[in-house]
């Protein structure tokens, strides 16, 4: 998806691609807007005939469910105006996709980094050029195959049989079960004992930290579909109840996770622990991220430290749960498929998962690629958004004029 600013003209037509706004009186108001557009047609990019029921679901959360309807009716490069300012020229062709996700700097993150600063701070996952270089340089040696292995033996199958335990009690009982949150709870288990050596235990119990969690990333996807970006505004943030609840809820984490880093680097700093980039050394007491980096001494203050982490934390949990629990929807819906993949785990796994390694994953195949398929069909995040700082032309011959941010869905 990219954003464009109404004040771009097409570059062929001298045309203007966009003209008066609209008030946002009814559920109409976008279909309204349409009109009132100009002549999209001149760059030769159809305009998404947006009905109230859609503009409902955009509103709503429900935010592929409209962008996929107009891909069906308009094609797989269209624009949606949404306002006086901007609007959005949702992508799914994969060269023009391709090209605008390798297109940086032209293309920049823009609205992910404004939705979500709030939260990631500087972290990585919302930095870009020099920064997530260097962002990037100090925490991938981090991952390396020795840490793979002690993290998939001695967290992901520990956290991966507590979950077993808890759907075979339930199945006992009889008693229902949402996967959906059984595995985002899972997910946030494992990366906790992975980045942090935390067990936020939430496969069996709630806590202030994980409520908090879920909080932030709720702001994050409300702020990409707000009509006007008002939580820019300070004195809006202070007296919005939504907004205090955020800013609380962010609070929350970034003290747990400051105090995390200060007992870790104390217990560093004690033993006088050092490691080596270059080297995959590992903590067998504590093979967690964290312990990796201070006793690295990479060159970086706490505050950024914080936000790389929390960039793992808060982001790679939710994203994992989403691969779970659609490739289990998947493989339930077609019973070949489910019986093969189980045949291949308990041919290499032979009953013993305590014993699972890189090596046992690595000898599934099969099931490697029913993931890689639930990934391919139901991709998370299913948007992706870029902002345009020139004027370029995609593949295909449509322009992305000056300040189109975001791109693709699917």
């Amino acid at each position: 998806m990219t954003r464009a600013s109404s004040e771009d003209r097409d570059r062929t037509s001298g045309k203007d691609t966009a003209g008066a706004g609209a008030t946002f009186i009814s559920p109409g108001w976008l279909t309204a807007l349409q009109r009132n557009w100009g002549d999209a047609s001149a760059a030769g990019v159809p305009r998404a005939d947006a009905k109230p029921d859609d503009v409902a679901d955009l509103l709503g959360g429900a935010l592929f469910l409209a962008l996929y309807k107009w891909f069906r009716e308009s094609g797989p490069v269209y624009l949606l105006p949404t306002g006086p300012v901007s609007s959005f020229l949702v992508i799914s062709d994969p060269q023009a996709a391709k090209h605008v996700l390798r297109g940086y700097p032209a293309y920049g993150k823009g609205l992910v980094r404004e939705v979500s600063e709030f939260l990631f701070g500087s972290g990585f996952a919302i930095s870009e050029g020099e920064l997530w270089k260097g962002r990037r340089r100090a925490v991938v040696p981090s991952l390396h195959k020795a840490y793979l292995e002690a993290m998939v033996r001695r967290v992901f199958t520990p956290c991966t049989d507590r979950l077993v335990a808890k759907l075979q009690a339930a199945a006992q009982q009889g008693v229902a079960v949402d996967v959906e949150a059984c595995f985002s709870q899972l997910t946030l288990d494992i990366i906790g004992l992975s980045v942090f050596n935390y067990d936020y235990d939430a496969l069996s119990k709630d806590s202030p930290v994980i409520q908090a969690v879920y909080t932030a990333l709720k702001e994050t996807e409300q702020r990409a579909t707000d009509l006007l970006p008002i939580w820019k505004v300070p004195l809006f943030c202070l007296l919005s109840p939504r907004q205090r609840k955020a800013a609380e809820a962010v609070r929350v984490i970034r003290e747990t996770t400051e105090q995390l880093i200060s007992q870790c680097k104390a217990i560093v700093e004690a033993e006088q622990e050092y490691a080596s980039l270059d080297t995959e050394y590992i903590n067998e007491r504590d093979p967690c991220v964290l312990r990796f980096l201070l006793a690295s001494r990479v060159e970086v203050t706490e505050a950024q430290l914080r936000d790389d982490l929390l960039s793992m934390l808060v982001a790679g949990h939710e994203t994992t749960a989403s691969v779970l629990t659609w490739t289990l929807k998947l493989l339930v819906d077609n019973p070949g498929a489910l019986a093969k993949a189980q045949a291949e785990a308990d041919r290499v796994v032979g009953g013993v998962w305590g014993q699972v390694g890189i090596t046992e994953a690595m000898a599934m195949p099969y099931c490697m690629r029913c993931i890689n398929e639930s990934m391919r069909l139901y991709p998370h995040p299913p948007v992706l958004i870029r902002r345009a700082s020139e004027a370029d032309t995609l593949p295909g011959g449509c322009v992305a004029a000056r300040a189109l941010r975001g791109v693709p869905a699917r």
